[in-house]
């Protein structure tokens, strides 16, 4: 009796040791580690649909775990209280599995609690037209981009990266795609889809032509002080609200650490460096309407000086500014 009570005991124990292992891998393997895991989401949503500064990032999509072996990253690890997640497709083909992850598992993860996601487009080169009529070729091109972005992967809006001047009939043509895309995005549509513009330039000639069409505006303000920032947020009052305008920073990516000539997180283990007074600063006409990122998925802990190797984010600065910003 006593033999084969030891040796159920035993099996009993082996069976919990190994449940736990498992759970624990699967844990580890494919979800954010966070105390929120399982539970409801009620009043993060609440948070999200509440009158705060935005945090938002850009995540880059050749470093998710999904596109290949080896690689650390998955947009399940990012911060529930993040606001946006932009996805910067760079380097990753239609034909990776990145994007198949994305629709069947990150975009539900996301949704759920309450997180947007957003696609960069890039500049409007792109536009196309066809048939005999500009307005025709441009409305069937933004219509494309909707049923790609929206109805195939659900994504919550788009991206436009301009970082030029625009001008004679490259002004023209983006203009007539603005307009095209502002019908499925942005506030003068009805479908409640995000249209952003994303620069490093003050108002130019294109943006004072299409500022209506757009949510917000975000500004690559990469390695600037907050002189910059209330200079071109200024610049830009005229024809928004600050409520939409947030400013960003990058950073380090692989470039090593302290490395980094923009030295946006100088020590993100003390809380300094751009990025952290991005966070505290506020226009002269009201209060902006957040922070954003670059690099999002390099929040990481670092080992050494020049730090080169991709290790498992902790979001430690993400989740710095974002109890600046809303305490």
């Amino acid at each position: 009796m006593m033999k084969h009570a030891n040796y159920s005991f035993a099996l009993c124990l082996f069976a919990a040791i190994m449940l736990l292992i498992q759970c624990r891998n699967e844990d580890e393997s494919d979800s954010q580690p966070s105390p929120s895991h399982g539970q409801n989401f009620d009043k993060l949503i609440a948070y999200k649909n509440s009158d705060h500064q935005l945090s938002v990032g850009y995540y880059r999509t050749w470093r998710d775990s999904a596109t290949a072996s080896g690689n650390l990253p998955t947009m399940k690890w990012l911060p529930d209280s993040l606001d946006m997640v932009m996805v910067f497709p760079d380097y990753t083909p239609d034909n990776n599995p990145y994007w198949n992850t994305l629709k069947n598992k990150y975009v539900p993860y996301l949704h759920k609690r309450g997180t947007k996601a957003i696609i960069t487009l890039g500049d409007l080169s792109s536009a196309v037209t066809t048939g005999t009529q500009d307005s025709i070729g441009y409305s069937s091109w933004a219509q494309g981009i909707y049923n790609k972005w929206v109805g195939q992967y659900n994504l919550d809006g788009i991206d436009i990266d301009v970082e030029s001047t625009p001008s004679s009939t490259t002004l023209t043509k983006f203009v007539a795609a603005t307009k095209a895309l502002s019908k499925y995005f942005g506030p003068k549509s009805s479908t409640g889809k995000a249209f952003i513009y994303d620069t490093n330039m003050p108002p130019t000639s294109f943006f004072i032509q299409t500022a209506s069409r757009y949510n917000y505006v975000f500004l690559q303000a990469y390695g600037k002080n907050t002189s910059y920032l209330t200079t071109v947020s200024g610049q830009y009052a005229p024809y928004i609200s600050m409520k939409k305008f947030l400013p960003g920073f990058s950073f380090y990516e692989e470039n090593g650490y302290p490395n980094n000539y923009w030295n946006d997180v100088t020590y993100p283990q003390n809380g300094t460096g751009h990025a952290y007074n991005f966070a505290s600063w506020q226009p002269a006409s009201g209060k902006k309407g957040g922070v954003f990122s670059y690099g999002i998925d390099r929040d990481a802990p670092l080992i050494s000086a020049y730090d080169n190797v991709l290790r498992k984010p902790n979001f430690k600065v993400t989740k710095d500014l974002i109890k600046i910003m809303n305490p």
